[in-house]
C-alpha cells in the first residue's frame, strides 16, 4: 500500500524532472552550438575582409606591371625602331644602327629603374669595375626568340624565352608566372607583344615581344604581409595547382622558402585543398603543417593563383570555446540548481504547513536584506564615485558622490544631473552615458570633473545595465586620479632637471662643445616634428639627444680637447663614449628606448659606424634622426680654434653622405626645418661660449 502511494506521488514529480533536464540540455547544447556558429561567421567575415584587401592589392600590383611594360610596347619610337632593326637582321646593318639600339637601351634602363626592374632599384651595391647579374629587368625579343635588347646585367632564360614567343605567337600580354630562375631567385615576369609602327591591320602578328620581369621577394610577397593583421596566428599564403599537386608560391610561416613545398591534392583534410579547389569559400580544416585553421580563400583574374587566408583555429577560437564550456557547465548548473530547488519546493510544499513556508520567506527576506546592506557599506565605505542614471536623472549614489556635492545620497535621487553637478559636467557624463547605450559597450575615458569647489581628473566607467524596458540605467564609477597624475609629472620633472645636471657635467668636462647637447636636442627635435612623430617618440628622441654625451666624462679631457689629428688609439677611446654612456645610463628606466637610440647615434646606414657596425634594417627612426642632428650640430657649430661650417655648405655635406651615412628622408626634414631657422647660423660664429 505504502508502495502504491509513493508511485502516485512521486511518479509525477520524477517524470517532469526527467522532461525538465532533457529539454534544459537539449536548450544548452543547441545555445552553445548557436554561440559557436555565429563566432565562426564572425571570423569567416573578418578573415574575408582581410583577404579581399591583399587580393585586391595584389591585382592592382599586377595591372601595375603590365601597365608599364604595356606602355612600353605602345612607345611610338620604339615601335620605329623595332620595325627597323627587324627589317634589317644581317650584323653589319644593326652595327651601323647603334644609335637606335642606344635609344632602345636608355629606353629600358630609365624605365626599369622607374619601376623597380633594375638592380639600381633593388638598391644593390656592387662595385663599379664588376659586372653584376640582375634577377630583375626589361627584355626585348624578335619573333625568333633573339634578345635585341635587355637593361644591364639582366639575361633571358629558356622559361622566359618561351613566354615572350608564346606572346608573340599569340598577340597577346602573357605571364610568366612564379618560377626560380638560374640564380635560384623566385621572379615572374610580364610579356606584351609589340606591333610595327606601320601595322593597322588587326590581324597583323607582332614583329617582337617585350617583357619585364622583377623578383618576387621585392614587391609581391611583402605584399602579403602588410596592414590587417590579425593576431600573432594569421598567415596569408599564394598557392596555385601543379598537375596532381598544389604548389605553395610564398613563403611558409615554419621557414619555407617559396616554391620548395607541394601537397598532393588527393590529400584528405587538408585546408589548401578545399582553398585551391572552392576558391571563395570558409573551412575549417589541417594545414601544411598539421594545425587546425580557419581559412578563406580568393581568386585572381588575371593568374592561377590562389590566395589562402588563414588563423590558427585554436587562438581564433579560445575565447568562444571558453565561452561556450562556460555557458554549458554554469548552465547545466543552474538547471541542476533549479530542479534541486523544484524537488526541495515540492517536498516542503508536501510536508510543511503555510506556517513553516510563510517563515522560510521571511528568512530570505532578511537574508536580502543583510546582502542588500553589506553590498551598501561595501560602496560607502568606497572613495570612488559610484552611481547610476536614467534619462539624465539620477537614481542612486553612494555616500562619496554625496559627500561631493554636500547632499545625503537620499535625498539626490531623482534629481537632473545638471541640477546636481552643474551643465557642463553633466553634459560630459551624459555623452559617455548615451555613447554606452547606444553601443551595448562599457566605456572608459579620462574625465575632468569640476563640481563645486573641487577639480579632479577622473578615470570615469559607463556600464549600461540591461533591462525589458526602454533605454535601461547605467552605471557610472569614476575614480580620481590626481594624485597618481600630479606624481607623474613631479617624477617627469625629477627626471627633466636630472638631465639637465648631466648636460652640465658634460659641457663643464668638454670646454669644445658647450651647448652642443642642447643644440642637437633642438635640432632633433625640429627634425622630429617635420617628420611628424608622434610625442612619444619625439619625447625619446629629446631625452637621448641631451643625455648622448654623458659617457666623454669618462674620456681624458686632454683628449677632448686636443687640437691634432687623433691616432688611431686615440680615436678608439673618443668612439668608446658611447658604451661609457649606454652603462651609465643603463640602470634608469626610461618611458621609450632611449639607451638604444643612445647606443645607435653614431651608427650609419652603411655599417661603417660604430660601436656595433648595424645597417639600415637594424637602425631605429629616432637613432637615425639623432646621427643627422649630431653631425649637423658639430660642423656648424663654432669652436675655439676653428669657426663653424656655413649652414649651406654643411648641408650639402650631408646632402652627400646621405644614402650612405644618413637617412635621405630625414637629411630632407632638416633641409625644411633649416630654411626657417635663420638663429642657426649664428652658431657658426666664434663665441665665448666656446673658447
Amino acid at each position: 500500500m505504502k508502495t502504491l502511494m509513493w508511485r502516485k506521488q512521486w511518479a509525477p514529480a520524477i517524470l517532469a524532472l526527467g522532461v525538465l533536464l532533457i529539454a534544459g540540455l537539449w536548450a544548452i547544447i543547441n545555445y552553445a552550438a548557436s554561440e559557436k556558429e555565429r563566432d565562426l561567421r564572425a571570423w569567416e567575415t573578418l578573415l574575408g575582409v582581410v583577404a579581399e584587401s591583399r587580393a585586391q592589392s595584389l591585382n592592382q600590383w599586377i595591372d601595375t606591371q603590365y601597365g608599364v611594360v604595356r606602355e612600353l610596347a605602345d612607345n611610338a619610337s620604339l615601335r620605329f625602331y623595332l620595325s627597323q632593326l627587324v627589317a634589317a637582321p644581317d650584323a653589319e646593318n644593326i652595327d651601323s644602327q647603334a644609335a637606335q639600339f642606344g635609344y632602345l637601351r636608355n629606353l629600358l634602363e630609365t624605365t626599369a629603374e622607374k619601376n623597380g626592374f633594375s638592380l639600381a632599384s633593388q638598391k644593390t651595391k656592387v662595385q663599379a669595375n664588376i659586372a653584376s647579374a640582375s634577377d630583375s629587368g626589361i627584355v626585348i625579343v624578335d619573333a625568333a626568340g633573339k634578345t635585341i635588347v635587355a637593361t644591364s646585367g639582366f639575361h633571358t632564360d629558356a622559361v622566359l624565352k618561351a613566354t615572350l614567343l608564346r606572346a608573340i605567337e599569340s598577340g597577346k600580354p602573357a605571364l610568366q608566372d612564379l618560377y626560380e630562375n638560374h640564380g635560384g631567385e623566385v621572379v615572374l615576369g610580364f610579356a606584351v607583344p609589340v606591333f610595327s609602327v606601320q601595322s593597322n591591320d588587326a590581324g597583323q602578328k607582332p614583329i617582337a615581344a617585350i617583357a619585364g620581369v622583377k623578383r618576387a621577394r621585392d614587391e609581391l610577397f611583402p605584399l602579403l604581409l602588410r596592414k590587417g593583421t590579425l593576431t600573432s596566428a594569421d598567415e596569408t599564403l599564394l598557392v596555385r595547382q601543379e598537375g596532381d599537386s598544389i604548389a605553395f608560391l610564398s613563403p611558409l610561416a615554419d621557414g619555407t622558402a617559396p616554391l620548395r613545398k607541394q601537397v598532393s591534392l588527393a590529400a584528405v583534410n587538408q585546408v589548401e585543398v578545399e582553398a585551391l579547389t572552392k576558391p571563395g569559400g570558409f573551412f575549417i580544416n589541417l594545414d601544411y603543417a598539421g594545425r587546425e585553421v580557419l581559412t578563406v580563400s580568393r581568386s585572381f583574374r588575371q593568374t592561377p593563383w590562389v590566395l589562402v587566408q588563414k588563423i590558427d583555429a585554436v587562438e581564433a577560437l579560445k575565447e568562444s570555446r571558453d565561452h561556450q564550456r562556460f555557458l554549458i557547465i554554469s548552465l547545466t548548473f543552474a538547471i541542476l540548481v533549479i530542479a534541486a530547488g523544484l524537488i526541495a519546493a515540492w517536498w516542503h510544499g508536501a510536508s510543511v504547513k503555510e506556517r513553516s513556508v510563510s517563515e522560510v520567506l521571511r528568512s530570505k527576506s532578511r537574508e536580502l536584506a543583510d546582502q542588500s546592506a553589506l553590498l551598501m557599506s561595501v560602496m560607502d565605505g568606497t572613495p570612488d564615485l559610484i552611481f547610476t542614471v536614467e534619462q539624465e536623472r539620477l537614481k542612486f549614489c553612494n555616500k562619496a558622490f554625496g559627500s561631493l556635492v554636500n547632499e545625503a545620497p537620499q535625498a539626490l535621487r531623482g534629481k537632473t544631473l545638471s541640477s546636481i553637478v552643474g551643465p557642463s559636467v553633466a553634459h560630459r557624463i551624459d555623452s559617455l552615458v548615451q555613447e554606452s547605450l547606444r553601443t551595448s559597450q562599457p566605456v572608459s575615458r579620462m574625465l575632468d570633473l569640476d563640481i563645486g569647489d573641487t577639480a579632479s581628473h577622473n578615470y570615469f566607467s559607463a556600464v549600461p545595465i540591461p533591462t525589458n524596458e526602454g533605454p535601461g540605467q547605467v552605471l557610472c564609477l569614476a575614480r580620481d586620479m590626481t594624485v597618481e597624475q600630479d606624481a607623474q609629472k613631479k617624477r617627469q620633472a625629477l627626471m627633466n632637471q636630472l638631465v639637465g645636471v648631466l648636460t652640465c657635467i658634460v659641457d663643464s668636462h668638454d670646454p669644445f662643445c658647450t651647448e652642443h647637447s642642447m643644440r642637437t636636442a633642438l635640432v632633433a627635435g625640429a627634425i622630429a616634428r617635420e617628420l611628424g612623430l608622434d610625442d612619444s617618440a619625439a619625447e625619446t628622441l629629446d631625452m637621448a639627444a641631451k643625455l648622448a654625451n654623458v659617457g666623454k666624462i669618462f674620456v681624458p679631457r686632454e683628449l677632448l680637447t686636443k687640437r691634432e689629428v687623433l691616432s688611431p688609439e686615440e680615436q678608439k677611446i673618443m668612439q668608446s663614449h658611447v658604451q661609457h654612456s649606454v652603462a651609465v645610463l643603463k640602470a634608469i628606466e626610461f618611458e621609450g628606448p632611449v639607451i638604444d637610440v643612445i647606443a645607435q647615434k653614431s651608427e650609419h646606414l652603411d655599417g661603417s659606424g660604430y660601436p656595433a657596425g648595424l645597417k639600415e634594417s637594424e637602425l631605429l627612426l629616432e637613432s637615425r634622426i639623432l646621427a643627422v642632428a649630431n653631425a649637423f650640430v658639430a660642423m656648424v657649430s663654432a669652436r675655439a680654434y676653428r669657426a663653424g661650417v656655413p649652414l649651406e655648405q654643411t648641408l650639402d655635406k650631408l646632402l652627400n653622405e646621405s644614402g650612405s651615412k644618413y637617412d635621405r628622408h630625414v637629411v630632407a626634414a632638416l633641409f625644411h626645418v633649416a630654411e626657417n631657422r635663420p638663429e642657426w647660423i649664428k652658431w657658426s660664429a666664434p663665441s665665448a661660449d666656446a673658447s
